[in-house]
């Protein structure tokens, strides 16, 4: 029996394939109504909340209409206040990828990034040079990465905390045909990416460094957008085209961990136990999905 299985592996391996590293796998699944049009999750593992982005009544992604607004939620999806920012010291449009740590929230509207404190709520918004379709944030290491789908770049924003500091703005990447939607801080420094490389194409996942060389992770996946990093080395990502929250472990296949999403948009990543819970918020419908995955 040894020898045989010994000798299927082998076929698998000279056939090109490598198994997959983890199995995680879904152990429970429940769906919130929302209002309007949600887009991002973020976790505040501080203040153990939920933040989720929304368009509000109007699903028109570039429209400046002063309408957008950040609800704060409790880890069981229950609404605590359903417009917690921006207060009264600005508008946000069409705000789209959030992060929380340290107190402050951060968050894409189309051609600008804000910065708020969460206690405060005093908030501000950083103009980026060239921006058309500001989509994601990602905080690491004092860095602040955002992604432009429409510009085809990642601006990299030092300090990140730019509340009461004038930062440094850079375009970090911006190869031909290239639009970044979903980041994740890598390993050792750096982002991953859900990007597609041209417009006609699939999108894929790929890892950049601040110098900006950037190598592909796995391509031709699907119409990305949210994409985070487990603990084992395994990749979450949302897909448009496939409707739902997809897996990508060990070298192995794509794996749908859960459909029926009509706009799976950018997603919150809720350490719990062994496994995660996982909020994705549909674009569409405006309904969130509470996931909670474990290795089995």
């Amino acid at each position: 029996m040894k020898s045989l299985v010994a000798v299927l592996l082998a076929v698998v391996l000279l056939a090109g394939f490598t198994p997959a590293l983890a199995a995680w796998q879904v152990v429970s699944q429940k769906t919130l109504p929302s209002q309007g049009h949600p887009e991002s999750v973020a976790y505040d593992p501080e203040g153990q909340a939920l933040y989720m982005s929304n368009f509000g009544d109007t699903l028109k992604p570039s429209l400046k209409d002063g309408k957008g607004f950040i609800s704060k939620l409790d880890l069981k999806g229950a609404v605590i206040e359903a417009k917690f920012l921006p207060g009264p010291q600005g508008k946000l449009h069409k705000p789209k990828g959030l992060w929380a740590a340290g107190g402050r929230l951060w968050a894409a509207d189309i051609d600008s990034v804000w910065c708020f404190d969460l206690k405060t709520k005093k908030g501000r918004r950083l103009a980026l040079p060239g921006a058309k379709f500001t989509n994601d944030v990602a905080v690491a290491d004092g860095k602040l990465y955002v992604s432009d789908t429409a510009a085809g770049c990642i601006y990299l924003v030092q300090p990140a905390d730019f509340l009461e500091v004038e930062p440094k703005v850079r375009v970090m990447l911006s190869p031909p045909g290239f639009h970044p939607n979903g980041l994740w801080p890598a390993p050792g420094g750096g982002v991953i990416i859900a990007a597609k490389k041209d417009l006609g194409g699939l999108g894929g996942l790929y890892q950049a460094r601040d110098v900006g060389q950037m190598t592909q992770i796995r391509g031709d996946l699907g119409r990305l957008d949210g994409v985070a990093m487990l603990r084992d080395g395994s990749y979450l990502y949302t897909d448009w085209a496939g409707g739902g929250l997809f897996l990508l472990s060990g070298g192995g296949g794509p794996m749908k961990l859960a459909g029926g999403i009509k706009g799976p948009a950018d997603f919150a990543l809720v350490p719990r136990g062994k496994g995660y819970l996982v909020v994705v918020p549909d674009l569409v419908t405006g309904e969130v999905h509470l996931i909670e995955i474990a290795d089995k």
